[in-house]
């Protein structure tokens, strides 16, 4: 495919503007807390959460500005889950991106506290969305996705399990909350947002299932590591092809406005490792 930021300049764009926007207009007293928060967003990241909120909601008949907040608001819960992720009690990692991590660059306590802002600046944001009723499913949607049955749920597993042999089913459900909620999430925000039929949402949900396992297994094979412990690698390839054709495919049935949601399956593609 195209290089990424190519194909997805428009989304990629209003997406930046956005978040600069929303950041800097709430930007205040004390100044350490708004500069880290601005660090940890500003890190060169692809923004995959949020273009697929954008892309879903083009999917099912929507506009791009209608499903900006909640796009905004996926990315900031992505953010935040990053700089904690980095913490000394978590992965206690120094560099994200080829930047010191937010705690290296500004104190534990700031970094935590940073994270805990995006978190609820997250919420304040999709809290604009309208009409009203449409922002209440979304807050109770993604809380969901974010929290201790969703996201936090996969990385307490991760943890709990770090220092013990890991199996199989234990793997899955690690990698189907700690990065599949959150991408599941993406996908129905922005159909939601669109007023996707129940026909498009029950598409929307294979598409999201298929997309948020295949985001892991690639990884898992670019980090040689995850399915690549409990399968050959050419075994975690022929998974990660069939999870992206199956996507590729239910995105079809969305039609000619899918055509972002199979781009973005072809870019998952186009990072398998090629022996």
């Amino acid at each position: 495919m195209a290089d990424y930021g190519t194909c997805f300049k428009v989304h990629l764009r209003l997406i930046e503007q956005t978040l600069k926007k929303e950041l800097q207009s709430r930007a205040g007293r004390p100044k350490a807390i708004h500069q880290a928060m601005q660090y940890a967003v500003f890190t060169g990241g692809k923004r995959f959460r949020p273009i697929l909120v954008l892309a879903a909601c083009e999917a099912c008949g929507g506009r791009m500005k209608d499903a900006i907040r909640p796009a905004c608001a996926l990315e900031l819960i992505h953010t935040y889950s990053l700089v904690h992720d980095d913490l000394p009690a978590l992965d206690n990692d120094a560099v994200r991106r080829g930047r010191l991590t937010c705690h290296k660059k500004f104190g534990e306590a700031t970094a935590i506290l940073a994270g805990d802002g995006l978190l609820t600046m997250a919420f304040e944001i999709l809290s604009g969305v309208q009409p009203a009723e449409r922002a209440i499913r979304l807050v109770r949607e993604i809380s969901i996705a974010a929290g201790a049955r969703g996201m936090i749920a996969g990385q307490v597993e991760d943890i709990e399990t770090a220092s013990r042999r890991l199996d199989l089913a234990t793997h899955d459900f690690i990698c189907a909350n700690k990065t599949g909620k959150l991408i599941h999430a993406s996908v129905r925000a922005g159909a939601l947002v669109a007023g996707a039929s129940p026909k498009q949402l029950v598409l929307v949900d294979r598409y999201a299932r298929a997309v948020g396992l295949a985001f892991q297994v690639v990884d898992d094979l670019l980090d040689q590591d995850g399915y690549c412990r409990f399968m050959p690698e050419d075994r975690v390839v022929q998974k990660a092809e069939k999870l992206i054709q199956t996507a590729k495919k239910v995105a079809g049935k969305l039609g000619t406005r899918a055509r972002c949601l199979v781009l973005l399956a072809d870019f998952l593609e186009s990072r398998i490792p090629q022996k």
